[in-house]
């Protein structure tokens, strides 16, 4: 496949994953007023798990010689955990603030590429790395709030997530992103369980719906960013994440009565332009290297 094509196919993927997770955020702060998080998460991996079992009819599980299950363990581990911190976030922040928190994430995860992965990044990755920190800080504007239990999780959250994606990218170069997708999910089937049967209780009525969508969205945004990271490096993709704080925003507006203040404009339009600026780059990029 040439490279533009592959770098348009990651892009379609990582905003197909930037839609998906913003609409479970919404479903989550929809039922968490209800449900405890913890038991949605729960919910969340189940219903997950069902939707994306029918992979197994076409795909095999990876094999125990190739030695990557300790990897697969743990990269269900960061992921179930990030996803408690993240639930727990959205069901104590605000919806816009939780989605902020969460943008630290692709920036660990691009700095541990470097370390982990030996990616190389050049200048232009490094200027927009650096103009969506500062539009994350515009978000989170340290030092004008009191630190509590929402944004603790909301940060462990995104250190987890960081680590996730550094798996993803391992796995991916030896199994195929549904596989890699529908691991995850059985790692953390169990551990969800675990910690759902401390707050248990059955959802009622319409609940039902949308654990089922969550399941959905979440089995969706998995295989899309799996699929995304497949394409082309963590650190080239991931800027694109930060278009998710305008659907997270317009569902907040639309569904939740949420306002939109100066501030979040401010830095969800900073965070964009680095975005475009990153994405632009790595078009000519790879552009030139094709014409060589």
């Amino acid at each position: 496949m040439p490279k533009r094509s592959t770098s348009f196919v990651a892009v379609a993927y990582m905003l197909a994953y930037t839609v998906s997770f913003a609409a479970l955020w919404a479903c989550i702060r929809h039922l968490s007023g209800d449900i405890h998080p913890l038991v949605l998460v729960f919910y969340r991996t189940f219903f997950g798990t069902i939707i994306i079992l029918p992979i197994l009819l076409k795909t095999r599980l990876p094999s125990f010689s190739d030695g990557l299950y300790p990897l697969y363990i743990l990269r269900g581990v960061f992921n179930i955990v990030s996803v408690m911190g993240s639930f727990i976030a959205v069901s104590l922040l605000p919806l816009a603030d939780a989605v902020a928190f969460s943008y630290m994430a692709p920036i660990f995860a691009t700095i541990l590429a470097i370390f982990i992965l030996k990616e190389k990044i050049g200048r232009h990755r490094v200027i927009a790395i650096l103009i969506a920190f500062t539009g994350v800080l515009l978000l989170v504007r340290p030092g004008f709030q009191t630190i509590n239990t929402g944004i603790l999780a909301a940060l462990g959250a995104a250190g987890c997530f960081a680590a996730t994606l550094i798996c993803v990218k391992l796995l991916t170069r030896h199994d195929s992103p549904s596989i890699v997708s529908l691991m995850a999910f059985l790692v953390a089937l169990p551990i969800s369980f675990v910690g759902a049967l401390f707050y248990w209780q059955w959802p009622s009525g319409e609940q039902w719906g949308y654990i089922v969508l969550m399941g959905f969205l979440s089995a969706m945004a998995h295989i899309c960013l799996a699929k995304a990271l497949s394409e082309t490096d963590i650190s080239a993709i991931m800027p694109l994440d930060f278009v998710r704080i305008i659907f997270a925003a317009a569902m907040g507006i639309m569904l939740f009565g949420d306002s939109l203040n100066a501030m979040t404009l401010l830095g969800g339009g900073i965070i964009l332009a680095s975005a475009v600026y990153a994405a632009h780059r790595e078009n000519k990029l790879k552009v030139k290297l094709t014409d060589e």
